[in-house]
């Protein structure tokens, strides 16, 4: 059987259907900011839905990555994790972070040559909002003063040991009405490099609030800012 060359029009038709597939694959395929706590990393991308994360990423997230033919290998460093990890919400000096009842967001913290309590250390002042609709306390919704800790970069922590003495101070028990807020600042005693602030949660939470993580708690990476 003798076969028909293609005509003009078939070959404009398979032009036409491959551009076309063309067109929707590059339409399904996305570009995704990527973010290792609270700092850009290089993009990721998302195909049809499915995220991809490039392994620079994965590496500069601290894991130990391995590429080898077609197989690779994620390792998690001795250390990471382990019980004295804290989940939390986490951001930048200067970033609103969110929990699903309050909105935290720590804007400054200052070397001081002496606290309160007449010792060096630092100020740290952060400003809180009540993002429900009822009036709440920090206290009553599972959270304490002697919660608040710096971390230094040699390892070592400290507490809040006191507060303004001023309305400014970090009153834990002051009522905060639906969409309110107020600066709190609170002193700390240490010397050194403080690295991140991490705000525990002082026991169980409150129960019937629109928390949206499992561990409320905050931490803010102070070397970054937003």
């Amino acid at each position: 059987m003798t076969q028909r060359a293609p005509t003009a029009r078939s070959l404009t038709v398979l032009s036409l259907s491959a551009t076309a597939l063309l067109s929707v694959a590059v339409a399904a395929t996305t570009s995704v900011r990527f973010f290792i706590n609270g700092r850009a990393a290089a993009n990721a991308i998302s195909v049809n839905g499915t995220t991809y994360v490039p392994v620079a990423a994965l590496k500069a997230a601290g894991l130990n990555v391995t590429v080898t033919g077609g197989r690779v290998d994620l390792n998690l460093p001795a250390g990471a994790g382990g019980q004295n990890q804290v989940a939390a919400v986490s951001g930048c000096l200067g970033e609103t972070l969110f929990n699903g009842v309050w909105r935290f967001r720590v804007t400054d913290v200052r070397a001081v040559p002496s606290t309160y309590n007449s010792r060096p250390g630092f100020e740290i002042t952060a400003e809180v909002r009540n993002a429900t609709g009822q009036s709440l306390d920090l206290t009553g919704t599972g959270f304490g003063l002697t919660n608040v800790n710096l971390a230094f970069a040699d390892g070592t922590t400290t507490t809040v040991e006191s507060v303004a003495p001023n309305r400014e101070g970090w009153d834990h028990n002051r009522a905060v009405m639906p969409a309110g807020a107020y600066t709190m600042k609170a002193q700390v005693p240490g010397s050194g490099a403080p690295t991140k602030l991490v705000y525990l949660r002082a026991g169980n939470v409150k129960a019937g609030l629109p928390w949206n993580t499992p561990d409320p708690a905050f931490r803010v990476d102070l070397t970054c800012r937003k």
